[in-house]
């Protein structure tokens, strides 16, 4: 079968197995030709074609440079090699991005103890700030600096935390202490809600929803939202304020001036 290429010449379009039985290359041989593009190749009725020329034009370089069958197994596997690597990058960074809303709370988490370590209430600031993911354009403009002023402070900022890395324990674990020193437990959150909230408020949540202790009611309502606790049988409002000001007391939860609700900074970082 023949027909005019681009180039202007004829094209003696062949199947494998013609080919293969009147050069003598195996049809898997000419199909890996195929691929990696070496030979020029066309589907005419549903059937692959290569052209014979660019075949034999192939082969005497194959012959010329010595590109036998091990070297070309050898070249295959690289390029396989290259493509997997490749696709384990895109994997990775598929992986980051779906997973990237995930880690939120946990990033903002990190960045607000370390902000703790940070005495100058300015360069705190700044910190939160671009670490939390504001345009270091705007912070600079915000707080009357240069751009490059901006980044020279933040990396500065930096510097001096990655100084002394011990210090982020040392200050996670005081902290810790004073705020849940007085329950004797490493991990607050394994307190038994009997010990926390009042008798009827302890009913309802075992009753209805089987908590026991305060990981158990936090991990519920990071789920169901904190207004699921007013869907439960029996909780009325005043059983409900109960345990959101006695959870905010015990430095388990924070709620912002518009009514907002959040894991307290040291709780969030036990139960994300």
């Amino acid at each position: 079968m023949n027909e005019w290429q681009e180039g202007g010449h004829m094209s003696n379009w062949l199947t494998l197995k013609r080919l293969s039985e009147k050069y003598g290359v195996s049809e898997s041989t000419l199909r890996v030709w195929k691929c990696l593009g070496y030979v020029t190749s066309s589907v005419i009725e549903n059937v692959v074609m290569l052209d014979e020329e660019s075949v034999i034009h192939f082969w005497e370089m194959r012959k010329t440079k010595g590109l036998n069958e091990e070297y070309l197994e050898k070249l295959i596997k690289e390029k396989e090699w290259e493509r997997d690597i490749l696709l384990s990058k895109l994997d990775d960074e598929l992986f980051l991005l779906r997973t990237s809303e995930l880690h939120q709370p946990l990033f903002h988490v990190i960045i607000q103890e370390l902000g703790q370590l940070i005495t100058n209430d300015r360069e705190r600031e700044i910190f939160l700030a671009i670490s939390s993911g504001k345009p270091i354009s705007w912070v600079a403009a915000n707080r009357g600096m240069t751009y490059a002023q901006a980044v020279e402070t933040y990396s500065s900022i930096l510097r001096r935390l990655g100084e002394n890395p011990g210090r982020i324990a040392t200050f996670r674990k005081r902290v810790m202490d004073l705020m849940f020193g007085k329950y004797d437990t490493e991990d607050p959150t394994n307190i038994p809600l009997y010990n926390l909230v009042d008798t009827r408020a302890h009913s309802i949540l075992y009753g209805e929803a089987g908590m026991e202790t305060v990981r158990e009611l936090l991990q519920y309502t990071s789920r169901n939202g904190w207004n699921s606790l007013k869907r439960l049988r029996g909780m009325g409002s005043m059983t409900y304020h109960h345990i959101i000001n006695t959870l905010s007391n015990a430095h388990f939860i924070v709620i912002g001036e518009d009514g907002s609700i959040a894991l307290s900074p040291e709780i969030a970082a036990l139960i994300l």
